[in-house]
C-alpha cells in the first residue's frame, strides 16, 4: 500500500506552556513560576537537573492536577460555506500525573528519575459539525521518562544533564466529503518513540540568591500507524480496493528545542521571588490532523508557526503554622499568527494568574494547592475555501481553563 510521509512536528505542553489547554506544574508553584532556580523538590529534575545538588539524601514529589476549559469554538455560519453550525459542547476534565524521584549518589552527584505526562488533551467535537471534514474527534497523550544527573563543582556552580524518553500516541477521526451521499469516516492512530538531551547549570550567587539556565534539544521520530476507513462511499471504496488509498501513515515528528532561563531571590522576611523566561523553537510545528481533500491524504502542516516567548513571575511569602502562601502569573506569545491557524489546534497568545498555599506538615513532608486561571485567547480561524472539505471560520468564545494542581514533597 502506498505510504504517505511527511515533516510533522507534535506539541509538547512543556514547550507551549499549556496553549492546547493543559500545563505542566514543574516548580510547585502557580503560573509556572520558579521552574528554572527555585530547585528546592524533586520536580528540579526536569526542569533544571543541576539544581538536584541542592537537595538532600533522597526527595521525591508526587503531583497531579486537573484542568478544565470554559470555552466553546462558535462557527460563523455568515461566511462558512459548510452546514452543521457550531460543535457539540463537550469539554471535559483532563487529568495530568507526574512523579518525580531524586537520590544523592555521593558527595558531589545526584541522580533522578522522572515520569510526567507533560501533554494529554483532546476534543470531540461530534460528527455533524461544520469543520468536520478538517476535525471532530482528536486526542493526543505524550508520556515522557526522564533519567536525569547532577554533578556539584563548588559551593556556586553545579551542572545537570537529563535524557528524555518520549513516547507519543495519537488519535484522530474527521468525516469524508462523498459529494452527495452519506458522509464516510476516517481514523488515524498513530504512536512512537523520540528522545531529547537538557543540559543545564544552577549558579548559587549567596545563600539567597541564584540563577538558573536549561537548554533542551529537539526530538525526532517516527510516528506510525493504521488509517481506517468507514462508509468511504464507490469512488474511495474502489480506490482502497486498488491499493491506490493509503491505509497506513508515517509522519516525521520533531518536538521543538527550547531554553529557559531563571531568578530566584529570597528577601530577609523569608519571602522569595522568582523571574523565568522561556524560549521555543516553534517555527517547524505542525499538527497531527489527518484528512481527505477528494482522493489525497492531506496532512495539516501548514508550515506558519513561529517561534515563541514566555514569561512567568511568582511571589511566596511565609505565614502562621507552617503555611506559606504564593502568586504568580505568566504570559506566552502567540506560536502563530492570526491567518494562519489550523481547526486542529487554534494556538493563540495566552496569560494566566494564579494563588497557591503550601502546608509543612510535622513530619517534615510538605504539600502544595494552586489554583490557575488561563486565558488562552480567542484563536481565531479561517480555512479558506477548499473544494471538498468547503471553508469554515470561527473563533472560540470565553476561552479560559481552571487547573488545579496538588502536589505532595517527601
Amino acid at each position: 500500500m502506498p505510504k504517505t510521509k511527511k515533516n510533522h512536528a507534535l506539541l509538547t505542553l512543556v514547550a507551549a506552556i499549556g496553549v492546547a489547554g493543559t500545563m505542566p506544574a514543574l516548580a510547585g508553584m502557580p503560573a509556572l513560576a520558579g521552574s528554572s532556580a527555585k530547585a528546592d523538590t524533586a520536580e528540579t529534575a526536569v526542569g533544571n537537573p543541576a539544581g538536584m545538588a541542592r537537595l538532600g539524601a533522597q526527595a521525591t514529589t508526587l503531583r497531579g492536577a486537573v484542568a478544565q476549559g470554559m470555552g466553546d469554538f462558535e462557527v460563523d455560519e455568515g461566511r462558512t460555506t459548510v452546514a452543521g453550525g457550531d460543535p457539540d459542547d463537550s469539554s471535559s476534565p483532563v487529568l495530568i500525573p507526574q512523579a518525580f524521584h531524586v537520590r544523592r549518589l555521593s558527595e558531589r552527584v545526584h541522580a533522578g528519575i522522572s515520569l510526567t505526562v507533560p501533554s494529554g488533551f483532546g476534543s470531540d467535537y461530534g460528527s455533524d459539525w461544520a469543520g468536520r471534514y478538517y476535525t471532530d474527534n482528536y486526542s493526543l497523550v505524550y508520556v515522557a521518562l526522564t533519567p536525569a544527573v547532577s554533578y556539584r563543582l563548588n559551593d556556586e556552580w553545579s551542572l545537570g544533564a537529563a535524557i528524555g524518553i518520549n513516547y507519543t500516541l495519537s488519535e484522530s477521526e474527521v468525516a469524508i466529503n462523498s459529494l452527495g451521499g452519506p458522509d464516510g469516516r476516517l481514523k488515524a492512530e498513530l504512536d512512537g518513540v523520540g528522545s531529547n538531551v537538557t543540559l543545564s547549570a544552577l549558579w548559587e550567587m549567596d545563600k539567597r540568591t541564584r540563577f538558573g539556565l536549561a537548554y533542551t534539544s529537539e526530538a525526532t521520530a517516527d510516528l506510525e500507524g493504521d488509517l481506517k476507513y468507514r462508509n468511504a462511499g464507490p469512488v474511495l471504496g474502489q480506490l482502497l480496493q486498488q491499493g491506490r488509498l493509503a491505509d497506513d501513515v508515517e509522519i516525521e515528528n520533531t518536538l521543538p528545542q527550547r531554553i529557559n532561563a531563571g531568578l530566584y531571590h529570597e528577601l530577609a522576611s523569608g519571602a522569595f521571588v522568582t523571574l523565568d523566561v522561556m524560549w521555543v523553537d516553534f517555527s517547524k510545528f505542525g499538527t497531527s490532523s489527518i484528512s481527505l481533500e477528494g482522493t489525497e491524504l492531506d496532512i495539516d502542516e501548514s508550515g506558519a508557526f513561529q517561534d515563541f516567548w514566555g514569561v512567568s513571575l511568582g511571589y511566596s511569602f511565609p505565614a502562621r503554622n507552617g503555611r506559606r502562601y504564593s502568586v504568580g502569573a505568566l504570559y506566552v506569545t502567540a506560536p502563530a499568527d492570526d491567518d494562519e491557524r489550523s481547526l486542529a489546534l487554534p494556538l493563540d497568545r495566552i496569560w494566566g494568574i494564579g494563588g497557591g498555599v503550601q502546608f509543612a506538615r510535622p513530619d517534615g513532608t510538605l504539600l502544595d494547592i494552586n489554583l490557575n486561571l488561563i486565558n488562552y485567547g480567542k484563536g481565531e480561524v479561517d480555512t479558506g475555501p477548499a473544494p471538498v472539505r468547503g471553508r469554515v471560520v470561527g473563533e472560540t468564545e470565553n476561552p479560559y481553563l481552571l487547573v488545579l494542581d496538588v502536589a505532595y514533597h517527601f
